[in-house]
């Protein structure tokens, strides 16, 4: 349980550019974002024990760095007026959806890495190589039939995993 050095330090190299950019966004301040990004780090490893196993580290880390930025703003009030704000909150849905897209993308990535092997293969023809179940059959000298199974068991596992159920 937690996140060890190893991966915080490969999670602050690979992120720290792009959350301070998200900070940017909101304080529109690079020194100020800088900072903040440093403080979301800082955050995500201070909390790093409690983090359970499995988690999107990354996903946190922005939340963090959300939370942060807009604690800022209201703390330095660096708003004019009430259309400008309104314009920052709007950023703020749209941030939380990118968000939630990031962690859904992370939870299925993560589904299909743990597939079987024939399964993750076949899933991933048809996903993302966008290939008929004819031409997958054809390549991998299996029946239409058998593409279709494995095809069913991946979306049921996913289903599993992403959505708690399997219809």
């Amino acid at each position: 349980m937690g996140i060890d050095t190893k991966t915080f330090e490969t999670l602050f190299k690979q992120n720290f550019v792009a959350v301070t950019a998200y900070c940017n966004k909101y304080v529109r301040d690079t020194e100020e974002a800088k900072d903040l990004a440093h403080r979301a780090f800082m955050k995500v490893w201070e909390k790093r024990e409690a983090v359970p196993e499995g988690s999107n580290v990354k996903a946190l880390t922005y939340r963090i760095a959300h939370n942060l930025s807009i604690n800022y703003i209201r703390d330095h009030k660096k708003f004019c007026d009430e259309e400008e704000l309104q314009t920052v909150e709007s950023e703020n849905s749209d941030a939380d959806n990118d968000i939630k897209a990031a962690e859904l993308e992370a939870a299925v990535i993560d589904t299909i890495n743990h597939m079987p092997e024939k399964s993750k293969k076949v899933f991933l023809m048809s996903r993302y190589d966008q290939l008929s179940y004819n031409d997958i059959a054809g390549q991998l000298g299996v029946s239409i039939k058998t593409v279709e199974a494995h095809i069913s068991a991946a979306l049921k596992l996913l289903r599993k995993k992403i959505f708690g159920s399997a219809p």
